[in-house]
């Protein structure tokens, strides 16, 4: 301690020597490992190219026989490309086919707000009123012609929170699938409606993980309970995740086969994307027969030929979701 005391420069200045020798060790060290990283990398990256310019030989599969190795070289880059042009004209092809004529969509218009929207579907549900009087359609006892907005009609003060726009386009579509239905009946011939549905998309929620479509937007689990009559599920349906969208509907009503051949005929060659995805057909029950009956006998009808039919059509309204926009590209 004496020598430590008396040479105190000295002993600070070795230890300080030889902490600096350390930390150059550990560079030294951590460069070695960081070159030799580098050096994997880079013999991993040369495999690679190696592999891209030598080829890849694909192995034969049922729809495709065995091909020869393909190379990245120049031409079979702008073959690639070729392909891809082609694939997305393909897809937009596909896209105006899903869509159909543009002049002829319904798009549901922008409301300033949901109490705009509200005040649009009551005014609706009074024309679906006087329309069904007019052509002498048959209700059942208490409709209120509000298809599928009995929430909103039947409970004063209630309106759509989200999803305006698409909630409007529901209720136009429902205006066209009514009028085509009730314009498709024979002369003379009695109908009676029991309800036009459709999917309260305004409430669906993102559907968590560990259950079918999870992370898409669906029914509200919870929510079931609390939904209304004019309300449903499509039991089959179009939608596909980030392919084709839909709004699907449920057209209920007895009446004759000659009515809902007509209906179907005309809905097909409307030029508007709708699909026919489901067709029950069935027996009314008494209620449903004595309302078709004293209708009959409204319109002087003294002999029925044919036997009324339940008839349960559920449409899908389609509509392809805009291709997503490359990185880099501007939106059209």
């Amino acid at each position: 301690m004496d020598a430590f005391r008396k040479n105190k420069g000295f002993f600070i200045g070795l230890i300080l020597v030889a902490l600096v020798f350390l930390l150059g060790v550990s560079l030294a060290a951590l460069s070695y490992l960081d070159a030799s990283d580098a050096d994997g990398r880079l013999l991993s990256a040369q495999r690679e190219v190696k592999l891209l310019l030598d080829g890849h030989e694909f192995p034969a599969f049922k729809v495709a026989p065995k091909t020869d190795k393909i190379a990245l070289t120049g031409e079979s880059t702008e073959a690639a490309a070729k392909d891809l042009a082609e694939l997305t004209a393909r897809q937009d092809e596909l896209r105006k086919v899903i869509n159909g004529d543009p002049d002829s969509a319904i798009k549901g218009r922008v409301s300033a707000n949901s109490s705009e929207l509200a005040s649009t579907i009551r005014q609706s549900v009074d024309e679906w009123k006087r329309f069904a009087q007019d052509k002498d359609v048959r209700l059942l006892p208490n409709d209120q012609c509000d298809f599928g907005f009995r929430r909103y009609i039947r409970n004063p003060g209630t309106s759509p929170r989200k999803d305006l726009v698409r909630v409007d386009q529901q209720r136009l579509i429902i205006d066209y699938l009514f009028r085509l239905l009730v314009e498709s009946r024979p002369a003379g011939a009695p109908m009676l409606l029991l309800s036009v549905d459709r999917e309260p998309v305004e409430t669906f929620v993102i559907i968590p993980e560990g259950k079918p479509g999870a992370g898409t937007l669906g029914p509200d689990p919870d929510g079931v309970r609390n939904s209304e009559a004019d309300e449903f599920s499509p039991t089959r349906t179009f939608r596909r995740k980030d392919l084709v969208e839909t709004l699907s509907f449920r057209v209920r009503f007895v009446g004759s086969t000659p009515t809902f051949r007509t209906f179907i005929n005309k809905l097909r060659n409307s030029g508007r994307p709708f699909a026919i995805t489901s067709v029950d057909v069935g027996l009314p029950n008494a209620e449903a027969m004595k309302i078709i009956y004293a209708a009959a006998k409204d319109e002087r009808i003294t002999v029925v030929m044919e036997k009324p039919t339940e008839f349960t059509v559920q449409i899908d309204y389609l509509h392809a979701p805009e291709a997503p926009v490359a990185e880099g590209e501007a939106k059209k």
